[in-house]
Formats: structure tokens, sequence, C-alpha cells
């Protein structure tokens, strides 16, 4: 028999084991979608602010949906919180420091932070009421597929003339009928697959370290678990950040808290009403911090039109500060 801190360790090095597994087979999803992309001709910006941020968020999605399946509101609102918490501290703040410095340059995109900001708040002013109904759900997936339609609209430049003239789903159809392309969607089924199996662990592992903690199961979705998904993303930001592709990197980051918000809470309020029996009291902090921490993001991306080193590890520091806090509250 195993003692119960045997236990905790045990899955511990299960949910690691798992993170790491779902950080796979989201990097497969990933190159699937881009080298379909290439196919289907589809402009950088749309790669990245639109499918790779909709890729790179796909272990959320999972995760959120396998718990609204299983009963679990706490994971699926702590999932999207913290990733959104994670995404804007760790993520941003973790390339800022590693790059030097992260130049914002454009109108539109320092726009755009302000729309972003909009749509990952709009949830918090839906479940005032204590309920993130199916309706609610409706609306947020409605406000996704805006920000979808915007991002197209504004570059349609670089999508060309034969992206234009075609559906989408015909140019997928001749994209996957390609020799290429074929090994592209066994990726992406492959990779889809290994998600769902993954994620399914992850929820279990996460109600299991919860009661062997004896800390809530928000706490773990907050932490744990929002680490865990939003890993994909502090990969590609690394990556795209030592290549030079700063935007590429903003956009990615843009789009994963856009649909975090909204894609996830909706397919979530969708499948389960998300209803919160102690009101919103236990979500405060989280709430704030997000709001802390766009803020501080929105202004130093304005004032200098970059995001330096230092500014990378208050936004770090905010974060660390925030795990005391909530671990504090246990």
């Amino acid at each position: 028999m195993y003692s119960r801190g045997m236990l905790v360790v045990l899955q511990l090095l299960a949910l690691l084991f798992f993170c790491l597994l779902l950080i796979k087979a989201t990097e497969s999803i990933v190159s699937a979608i881009k080298g379909l992309s290439r196919r289907m001709r589809m402009g950088g910006f749309g790669i990245t602010a639109f499918i790779l941020a909709l890729a790179t968020s796909l272990p959320e999605l999972v995760v959120a949906i396998t718990a609204s399946l299983e009963g679990l509101p706490s994971i699926v609102l702590g999932n999207v919180l913290g990733s959104n918490i994670a995404d804007i501290s760790l993520v941003i703040g973790g390339a800022a420091i590693a790059a030097g410095k992260l130049r914002v340059t454009g109108e539109t995109l320092k726009r755009d932070l302000y729309l972003v900001f909009g749509a990952a708040i709009l949830p918090v002013l839906l479940i005032a009421d204590h309920v993130l109904s199916s309706a609610d759900g409706v609306v947020l997936l409605g406000v996704y597929a805006m920000f979808v339609v915007t991002v197209l609209r504004k570059h349609t430049r670089e999508v060309g003339e034969h992206a234009l003239s075609d559906s989408p789903a015909k140019r997928l159809l001749i994209a996957v009928t390609k020799r290429g392309g074929r090994t592209d969607a066994i990726k992406f089924a492959l990779g889809v697959s290994t998600l769902l199996l993954s994620s399914h662990f992850i929820v279990q592992l996460a109600q299991g370290l919860a009661l062997g903690l004896g800390v809530p199961v928000l706490i773990v979705g907050l932490f744990l678990v929002a680490i865990g998904t939003s890993l994909p993303e502090l990969v590609f930001e690394m990556k795209a950040v030592t290549a030079g592709q700063v935007s590429m990197a903003f956009g990615d980051l843009l789009g994963s808290v856009v649909a975090n918000a909204t894609l996830i809470l909706g397919v979530s309020a969708l499948i389960a009403p998300i209803r919160l029996d102690n009101g919103l009291d236990e979500y405060v902090s989280a709430i704030g911090a997000f709001v802390i921490l766009y803020g501080l993001f929105v202004w130093f991306s304005r004032t200098k039109s970059r995001l330096t080193r230092w500014e990378g590890l208050i936004l770090l520091m905010i974060y660390f500060g925030f795990v005391v806090f909530e671990m504090g509250r246990v």
C-alpha cells in the first residue's frame, strides 16, 4: 500500500507526464495545421492570430470539455482564468526576459489590445448572476466568430486572390488530397486523439490531487492544469521571439486569450451550464490579477511601443505574488 504522500507524488508525476504528452500532441497538431495552411495559401497573420492561436488553445478546450462532461465547473473556470493569467505573465513576461525587449508596432495591433481585453472580461459580466447559461455560451461563441471575421477581414491582402475565389472547405479538400497534405491530415488526427486521451487523465488527476492535498479543485485548475495547458503557447512564444517573429508571438498570445475566454467557455456552457454555488467570491482575486496584469501589459506596450526585460520581470513577479496569495488562502 502506498502512503498518502507517495500517492500525491505519483499523481504529480503522472500529471507532468500527461501535460508533456499534451504538449507533444499540440506540437503535432500545430505542425499539421501550418502545413495545411500553407497549401491553402492563408496569410501569416491569419495563421498565428486565428489558426495557430486556436491550435495552441486546444489543450484548454479539450480539458474544459472533459471537465464540463464530468460536472467540474471549477476546473473549467480555473483553467481558463489560470491560462489567461499565465499567458499575460509567464508566457509574454518570459518571452520579454528571453528576448531583452519585444517591440509592439502598428496601430492595428495596439487597438487589438483593447478588443482582446473586452472579449476576455465579457464572461465575468455574463456570469455575474452566478450562472453561465447556454444562452451566454451562444453569446460568447458569437463574439469569437466576430473576432475571427475581423481578423480575416483586416488581413485579406495577405490571403490573395486564389484564397478569396475558393471556399475554405474546398481549399482544405484540395490541400488534403496532396501527398504532403495527407501526411499532415494523419498527424492532425493522431494529435487530436492523443490530446483527447491525455486531457481526460489530466482532469482525473487534478481531481485526485485536490483531494490528496486537501485544496480546492479551483486552485489545482488555476495553477497546475492552467500552467500545463499553457505550455504550448510558451513554447511557441519562445521560438517566435528567438526567431525575430515578434508579431507572430503577439498574434498567438492575443488570439489564445480570446479563444480561452469566448470559444472555450462558450462551448463549455453549451455542454452544461456553469453554476457558481458560492458566487464569484472565490474568483475575485484571479479576476483582479488578470485585470492588473493585462492593464500593465497594455500600459507597457502603449507607452514605449515595446515590452522590456524589466517589465517582463514585473509581470512574472506579480504572477508569483498571486500564487503565494492564493496558496495562503487555502
